[in-house]
């Protein structure tokens, strides 16, 4: 076998296992999602954020205290990096929230898959990432189920007056996502999976306190437990997306990231006994088409796989 045939059969092998650890992190931020479900409206969502990085960065303390990260193991030339991949992640929730609660949250949710397509555009023309016509093609047929899924509902991006001002506020959402996506991957390059997260959930703890504060109500004691314990769930998502981001180009994964309908209606099947319509098994059948033949795609720009002494997942 030719060399190229070698580099390009690895570079393809590269990608389908950095669409798979995306996949996975989907499924698991879905769970953490669907959590709003189980307080009943008794918790605010931004308590329940809260307490998830708070649940996370306790994860990230103890991981660090277990493999001896201490002080300048955890210091970081990038620290403004962090800081802003923690402002647009936490803002780019937030404008979520607000939008799903000023207009319908199918308009909302269908406003709010453009951060694939944001991700796509910033890893193209920002990190200059090779993004060939078979990729956009197959990011495209992602994009087309998702939208079948959202109109399957009844809903269509009919703004209203009255809703103009959310729907901005979802679509300036999804651009932070997208930030976010890029920054990650500017991250995982150059620093180690522990410090990436250990930064995220501090200045997450940090940013959404005010918040939560704010919009705090009492909740009972085992449920304040559950929403804690979303943190480390979160971790193992967020080891996911690096470990993702580090095997693909960030245009790569972004579409990827429509699947979190597939593993939404799947939850909301098993947990709350939503039955999927026609349209979710449609839409979903193009996901993961779209999904497949991005992971089947072999031309990509070399990155590094890994980065000297990064761990892996916290046991």
């Amino acid at each position: 076998m030719a060399a190229s045939d070698l580099t390009s059969t690895a570079g393809a092998f590269d990608n389908a296992k950095g669409v798979a650890w995306a996949a996975v992190a989907v499924a698991l931020f879905a769970l953490i999602f669907v959590s709003g479900k189980w307080s009943g409206g008794v918790a605010s969502a931004a308590q329940i954020i809260w307490l998830r990085y708070v649940g996370g960065f306790l994860c990230v303390v103890a991981w660090a205290l277990l493999s001896r990260e201490q002080g300048r193991g955890l210091a970081t030339p990038q620290l403004p990096v962090h800081a802003v991949r923690a402002a647009a992640g936490g803002g780019g929730g937030m404008a979520a929230i607000y939008a799903a609660t000023n207009m319908p949250v199918a308009d909302a949710t269908a406003i709010g898959l453009l951060d694939g397509f944001f991700t796509v555009l910033l890893g193209v023309f920002v990190l200059k990432e090779a993004f060939t016509p078979r990729q956009w093609g197959a990011a495209l047929v992602c994009l087309a189920g998702a939208m079948i899924v959202v109109a399957g509902d009844g809903a269509g991006l009919h703004l209203q007056a009255d809703t103009l001002l959310a729907g901005l506020v979802a679509l300036a959402g999804a651009v932070l996502i997208a930030v976010e996506s890029i920054l990650i991957k500017t991250l995982a390059r150059s620093e180690r999976a522990i410090i990436v997260l250990f930064y995220v959930n501090l200045f997450g703890m940090l940013l959404f306190a005010a918040p939560a504060l704010w919009q705090w109500q009492p909740v009972p004691a085992a449920l304040t437990g559950a929403f804690v314990l979303l943190g480390p769930i979160a971790i193992l998502a967020q080891v996911c997306n690096i470990q993702a981001f580090r095997l693909s180009d960030a245009a790569l994964i972004g579409p990827v990231r429509y699947t979190w309908i597939v593993f939404g209606a799947l939850f909301g099947w098993v947990l709350f006994g939503e039955t999927p319509t026609t349209a979710t098994y449609a839409g979903g059948a193009l996901i993961l088409i779209g999904g497949a033949g991005l992971a089947a795609s072999r031309s990509r720009r070399s990155l590094p796989t890994a980065v000297p002494g990064a761990p892996g997942p916290p046991r």
